[in-house]
């Protein structure tokens, strides 16, 4: 594929938005910061082309443009057209939307699943729980609350999903709470692994192939690097399950203090993304 690194490997950014340096993180700014949308692009010989979340689609602005939604796209408000999309970035890069056969969910917010509809070939991973039983009839005040706009998903994603059940167990080398994650492809190449927390069913992709030693893609486990370099948890609205949420940034501590190499890599952390090529 053309407009790829050697190892296949990229980071996308699929659209933005924008909030105060605060909402994310204790001891911020209270300056509006520009939080981007990154989309990870796995090409594999075998399974073809997987994607780690699908960023925003301009389909997110329709989505939201009613009440109660139009209140979750006042909260974070975000820039996205045609261009940004991840399905026009993939094809300038000469991947067309039915080679993504794979696509991997952190988590079903908008600003994770808006692309999902451009990839129609694609079967889909999510966590366990992830997709609330009776979610098709639940109330739209219900799903704002827990920023999730039902139209941005396809009509056939149940027929789609792969379950996590579907796929091997395979010891990682993280350690820990991680020490074993999923085989996305059965050779060692991606593990999904459970990251709950800031959502029921949160999911991690682990790629121990990519860079000088891996490159551990966290979705919102966190919103910045500086929760596991510098102890500042995300504040209570963005811990979900505060528990689980604070057992899995212990463990991101604990990686990134014993393997400094090892890239751990928020979906909205610039300084992450600049790091390992994100917004290029």
């Amino acid at each position: 594929m053309t407009g790829f690194p050697r190892d296949g490997f990229a980071l996308l950014i699929a659209g933005h938005c924008v909030q105060l340096e605060r909402f994310v993180r204790r001891g911020g700014a209270w300056r509006p910061i520009e939080f981007p949308s990154a989309v990870a692009v796995i090409p594999h010989p075998d399974g073809g082309v997987a994607l780690f979340d699908t960023g925003y689609a301009p389909r997110f602005h329709t989505a939201t443009a009613a009440l109660p939604y139009r209140l979750y796209a006042a909260l974070l408000p975000v820039t996205c057209d045609a261009s940004d999309a991840v399905v026009t970035q993939l094809r300038q890069r000469g991947v067309a939307p039915e080679q993504v056969r794979l696509i991997v969910l952190s988590h079903l917010h908008g600003d994770h699943v808006a692309g999902l509809r451009d990839f129609p070939e694609a079967r889909v991973v999510v966590g366990d729980g992830a997709l609330a039983s009776g979610w098709r009839t639940r109330s739209a005040w219900v799903n704002t609350r827990h920023g999730f706009v039902p139209a941005l998903l396809p009509d056939d994603i149940e027929d789609r999903l792969l379950p996590l059940a579907g796929l091997a167990v395979g010891g990682t080398g993280l350690g820990g709470r991680l020490r074993n994650g999923y085989d996305l492809f059965g050779d060692g190449a991606a593990f999904v692994l459970p990251l709950p927390g800031h959502t029921d069913g949160h999911l991690g992709l682990w790629l121990p192939r990519v860079g000088a030693d891996g490159v551990l893609l966290v979705g919102d486990a966190v919103w910045n690097e500086r929760a596991f370099t510098h102890g500042e948890l995300p504040p209570p609205p963005l811990r979900g399950d505060r528990p689980r949420c604070e057992e899995v940034v212990g463990e991101l501590t604990r990686l990134h203090a014993d393997r400094p190499e090892l890239a751990i890599v928020p979906s909205h952390c610039v300084a992450s993304l600049d790091r390992v090529g994100g917004r290029g």
